[in-house]
């Protein structure tokens, strides 16, 4: 079964998921709206009455490449995941599991509402480094928190998610110099298992609100290296830097609070060439979105992305570089 949204009601319904509003009639009792782009799986919206709640699907096959199967475990992982993390973390900083169909790979959860995502706020140019700072302090609490724990190192090892990744965001580089710096990236990442982490965290998979971070999609989730997390953060922030010139200087101060923050949660836990390998995966992650496979839809012109480039090459090649020195590249 797969679901949509003409099948999804009842789905709910004969599970007592979610109740329909009294004396509505089927075809009104209730409203469905689809969320995310849709590219590794069928994620919906339903709602009735005053209650709401999500529905994914883990897909087998990436809708824009039908060819290219990918493994439905990760919804798998996601559920678990979610799971440890609401055992961590105040109430509502992830969706709680509510249901979770292992047959059909379809996963309910509470819904953190429709409040809208970091990704949106800073298209719409609003940058807020206090904002970056609460990233910071949640990445570090969660990799503080999972540091060198040989459960967790075992259940999350999602070693198909990651080989994907590997595959085309890491290895889509022609430039023989980042190609290979790109694949001992991989390698490091691939033998250090220290945290979990959440594998996705991106600007588009957070909300920020009510003082503290809410974040979802975690079926990157994996057991590994710290730095694969923050460089992927910092990215997303540092692709608005040089699509908006006039707020370049706030989001650099964005990505330079979210770095401190980290680095001092980490304390003790912070290993030497940490702040390199974020760099490394922040440079290659802005050249993913702009050449690879799945590229950001608001970055449109040339310029842009040539800029991008050349900001990306120092990152992933200058061992000297630090987050204090990016906006000087």
């Amino acid at each position: 079964m797969n679901i949509d949204k003409d099948n999804v009601a009842d789905y709910l319904y004969t599970r007592h998921l979610l109740d329909a509003p009294p004396d509505a009639p089927p075809e009104g009792s209730c409203t469905v709206e689809e969320l995310g782009g849709g590219f590794l799986n069928t994620v919906l919206r339903v709602s009735a009455g005053d209650r709401s709640v999500v529905v994914k699907q883990a897909l087998d096959a990436l809708r824009l490449f039908p060819d290219l199967r990918v493994t439905t475990d990760r919804i798998v992982y996601e559920t678990q995941a979610l799971r440890v993390l609401d055992g961590l973390f105040p109430e509502g900083t992830v969706p709680a599991v509510l249901h979770f169909d292992d047959e059909r790979r379809i996963l309910v959860m509470s819904d953190l509402g429709k409040r809208p995502s970091l990704e949106t706020e800073l298209e719409r140019g609003r940058v807020d480094a206090g904002v970056a700072g609460k990233l910071g302090g949640f990445l570090s609490s969660l990799h503080c928190q999972t540091w060198d724990d040989p459960d967790l190192r075992a259940r999350f090892d999602n070693e198909d998610m990651q080989g994907l990744r590997y595959k085309y965001c890491f290895y889509f580089v022609e430039d023989p110099d980042l190609n290979r710096v790109a694949r001992r990236l991989a390698e490091t990442f691939t033998e250090t298992k220290q945290a979990l982490l959440h594998g996705d965290f991106w600007t588009a998979s957070v909300i920020v609100a009510e003082e503290r971070v809410h974040t979802f999609d975690l079926e990157f989730v994996n057991y590994g290296h710290p730095a694969q997390d923050a460089g992927f953060i910092m990215a997303h922030y540092l692709l608005h830097a040089y699509n908006s010139p006039r707020n370049a200087d706030r989001v650099f101060d964005a990505v330079e609070r979210l770095w401190g923050t980290y680095a001092d949660g980490m304390g003790d836990y912070l290993a030497e060439g940490t702040e390199t390998a974020a760099l490394r995966q922040a440079g290659l992650e802005m050249m993913f979105r702009i050449d690879g496979i799945n590229q950001v839809k608001y970055i449109t012109d040339d310029g842009v992305r040539a800029r991008i480039r050349q900001a990306a090459r120092p990152m992933m090649l200058d061992e000297g570089l630090a987050v204090a020195g990016l906006r000087h590249v």
